[in-house]
């Protein structure tokens, strides 16, 4: 019999069937999936999903149930459970069965201080699977991950309610936005969420939060504004930018403005290049550094900055631009 293999060993020729024919890499393959160390399980996981092997797609959703129980011994940081989720989405699977366990799954490790829960991330993803897949409950099952005790699991169930299409998702997150989250960046995903379901019913509640919230608030309604591009948005962040310029707030709001990626907004943000006080000329400068690539644009600048003879604004071209 045999001598059975070590883990380095294991790990060798999961790396070395990464370059094997799918043909030759599958029934060898379908055996390191059963094994019971999550990190050699998800690293199997990736070269199946570089092999393009649809028919171990069984064996991903199984392995994945099998790492649930006693996780934290055999899946450290869900670091296999994770890659076989992201094998399962390359295959468009529809184990619904899998993201709702994955949805509702709770992974406290040991760490120096409080327990920290290592699955917040993967129950993220699942949230945005169970709408890849159209699962017909995925609107109540992801609702409550709005609430969640990790920040980016909240923020990545807005992301996926934002994304799903439905009209009960914009519900779900207005009243999310009402109840309102310690954490910006999940804020910043629920006003994303809201400006891409419906734009024009939502647009002056992300403007409110724009022009009354705090620093961190203001950058959140500013980048979701931005990357909406949805008419009316440059109105809006013009609006944030007289309440805010001058403070610190306003970088968030320039960098909205230039998100936009439209000429109005250059322009906006250049002409305070060129005629305002230097503070705000600086902040419009490093938002426009967003389009270094736009040849003219960096000209204009450049020229401005040369015309201006201001140092602060030489320095700010130099680092953000650097041309």
């Amino acid at each position: 019999m045999a001598a059975a293999r070590s883990f380095d060993e294991k790990r060798a020729r999961i790396h070395a069937l990464a370059s094997a024919s799918p043909n030759e890499a599958r029934a060898e393959l379908k055996k390191l999936l059963a094994d019971k160390n999550g990190y050699l399980v998800g690293e199997a996981a990736d070269v199946v999903k570089k092999l393009e092997i649809v028919e171990l797609v069984p064996d991903l959703a199984a392995a994945f149930l099998r790492l649930l129980p006693d996780a934290v011994k055999n899946d450290k940081g869900c670091f296999g459970k994770n890659h076989l989720v992201e094998a399962l989405l390359s295959f468009d699977a529809h184990e619904a069965d899998v993201y709702l366990a994955g949805l509702r799954h709770f992974q406290p490790e040991p760490a120096f201080g409080e327990p920290i829960d290592t699955a917040a991330g993967l129950r993220g993803v699942c949230a945005h699977a169970l709408f890849h897949i159209h699962h017909p409950g995925a609107l109540m099952d992801v609702a409550p991950v709005l609430f969640d005790a990790e920040p980016i699991a909240r923020a990545e169930a807005a992301a996926a309610l934002g994304g799903s299409g439905l009209d009960g998702a914009a519900a779900v997150l207005h009243v999310k936005v009402l109840a309102g989250d310690k954490e910006p960046d999940v804020l910043g995903a629920a006003y994303k969420g809201l400006l891409q379901l419906f734009p024009e019913r939502y647009l002056r509640l992300v403007e409110t939060a724009l022009l009354k919230g705090g620093e961190l608030v203001v950058e959140a309604a500013a980048l979701a504004l931005g990357e909406s591009r949805a008419q009316g948005a440059f109105e809006s962040l013009r609006r944030g930018w007289e309440k805010h310029r001058g403070s610190r707030a306003a970088d968030g709001v320039a960098l909205g403005i230039a998100l936009l990626r439209s000429d109005t907004a250059n322009d906006f943000l250049a002409s305070l290049v060129e005629s305002a006080p230097e503070g705000d000329a600086a902040t419009a400068l490093s938002a426009l550094a967003l389009h270094r690539h736009d040849q003219a644009l960096v000209a204009r600048l450049s020229a401005v900055v040369q015309r201006r003879k201001s140092r602060r604004l030489a320095e700010v071209f130099a680092e953000k631009i650097g041309r």
